[in-house]
């Protein structure tokens, strides 16, 4: 997953089951952890415990090889332009 992120334009360091990402413009950023849900399903979940889900619909989550819907959701987490003011 972090090569993928990586490869995806994120920066992205592993570390054990834990990737801690920021996009590029390093204002925001998000660690990730692989581990079981509620079911026993193997999942990446955000920072604050819930696993990632779809961007179109989040009740649906992914899988760990859910690799691109992953990227998508994460990288609309820190990949969001700031917002400029006095412009």
């Amino acid at each position: 997953m972090t090569q993928e992120c990586q490869a995806a334009g994120l920066n992205a360091e592993q570390y054990g089951a834990e990737i801690f990402i920021h996009g590029a413009s390093h204002h925001l950023s998000e660690r990730i952890i692989c581990k079981p849900d509620a079911q026993g399903h193997l999942r990446w979940h955000w920072s604050w415990g819930v696993p990632i889900g779809r961007l179109d619909d989040s009740s649906r989550l992914l899988g760990v090889d859910d690799i691109q819907d992953l990227i998508r959701s994460i990288s609309k987490v820190v990949c969001v332009p700031l917002r400029r003011t006095g412009m």
